[in-house]
């Protein structure tokens, strides 16, 4: 079994769920790696994958296992990003012995996003945000502004959830902007106050 990560990125970001889907599994094939299949009257491929990035959103974290009898980890990276589409590439890869449930470790996401000016605004303290609505408050654990660039870690999973469109539009009504790029840079498995890194994790 491996896991793999792996980024999207520039125009292939505009892939929803099911084409990245395809186009991972089109990938693996002509990687000439074999997949194993599910049993029944309708079998399909045992690959799985972390919570969906939103349409349009770069993401250098994105996470998948599937069951397989290949065990070179370096030759399905190699072969995997020589055959990918511009945007999709592979970071690494690990054999792993247990199924991994990317919902249950996943709690916090970071963002980082590009706008079009220089926000003049410092926000170390999120009380500007719940000045908007209360509602979403809980659900930011940072957010700092450094010139045009806002970075921020948001609850990102089952217990809580916040979407990256919600907080930036209350942001919107504090002073106006437009969205160049979001990334989505890390996860994290939030303890109390700290985030541990999910790669440490699987």
């Amino acid at each position: 079994m491996l896991l793999i990560k792996f980024s999207k990125l520039n125009n292939f970001a505009y892939n929803s769920y099911l084409d990245c889907r395809d186009v991972i599994i089109q990938t693996i094939k002509r990687a000439n790696i074999d997949i194993e299949y599910s049993c029944g009257f309708n079998p399909h491929e045992l690959l799985f994958f972390s919570p969906p990035t939103s349409l349009g959103i770069e993401s250098l974290c994105e996470y998948m296992y599937l069951i397989t009898q290949f065990d070179n980890v370096d030759l399905f990276k190699e072969r995997f990003n020589k055959y990918s589409p511009e945007g999709l590439k592979v970071d690494y890869v690990k054999l792993i012995d247990k199924k991994p449930n990317f919902y249950d470790l996943i709690d916090c996401a970071e963002y980082e996003i590009v706008v079009n000016k220089k926000l003049n605004l410092d926000f170390k303290n999120i009380k500007y945000v719940s000045d908007i609505d209360e509602s979403i408050n809980e659900k930011i654990y940072k957010l700092e502004i450094t010139d045009n660039t806002i970075r921020c870690k948001i609850a990102c999973g089952q217990k809580q959830n916040l979407k990256i469109s919600t907080l930036l539009n209350s942001l919107k009504h504090i002073v106006n902007f437009k969205v160049i790029k979001i990334t989505k840079i890390q996860l994290f498995k939030k303890n109390e106050d700290n985030f541990i890194d999910i790669d440490s994790l699987l």
